[in-house]
């Protein structure tokens, strides 16, 4: 989402710290790891991300819920790890063990009574609150989830080809466009030439 920019570090924290909510600290904690669309993140059920209750090292958003129609995995970290495993025991003691049980439940049902995920809206409310509990207004939206991820595989990398492979962007410019490069970035640079 054009406008929308990465938070840092103690932002995601301090986000992170907002919430008691298992759901929707998950998924924080999923957007920031995973750098998938938020409507990439709303499709995961339970069985993408764990089998028999052990989760797995990578998950894997199917091609037919990508905007890119691309099958696209990432690795599941550590953070993630924790905040899958906290979420599937919640899910568990609610019953909802079935790999088709949407990951990110809504506590509303289809018409024919079936359960489905939060609503790219709902994230998005969600979302809005926790930013605003923090004193993070204006441009944060869901996609905050998603150039936060980029920020970091950047500050870890510096290189855009690893940063466009883990968006899943097919050109390099839509990965530049995500990276907030700012007179510093370019003083900086400068100064490290010689």
């Amino acid at each position: 989402m054009k406008g929308s920019r990465p938070l840092s570090r103690l932002q995601v924290k301090a986000v992170l710290k907002a919430t008691d909510s298992i759901r929707h600290k998950t998924l924080l904690t999923c957007g920031f790891c995973f750098g998938y669309r938020v409507s990439e993140l709303l499709s995961l059920k339970v069985g993408d991300v764990s089998t028999d209750g052990q989760i797995h090292s990578h998950v894997t958003v199917k091609a037919a819920n990508t905007k890119t129609k691309t099958t696209r995995s990432v690795m599941i970290n550590s953070d993630a790890r924790k905040a899958l495993t906290l979420l599937l025991e919640w899910l568990k003691s609610k019953g909802l063990t079935d790999k088709s049980t949407p990951l990110f439940l809504s506590q509303k049902r289809t018409v024919s009574g079936a359960l489905k995920a939060i609503s790219r809206q709902q994230a998005h409310d969600i979302l809005k609150n926790l930013f605003a509990k923090i004193g993070e207004f204006g441009n944060v939206s869901t996609h905050t989830l998603r150039k936060t991820f980029a920020a970091r595989i950047w500050e870890a990398t510096k290189q855009l080809p690893l940063v466009q492979i883990a968006l899943g962007h097919k050109s390099i410019n839509s990965t530049v466009s995500y990276l907030d490069f700012g007179n510093d970035d370019v003083d900086n640079a400068i100064m490290g030439i010689m």
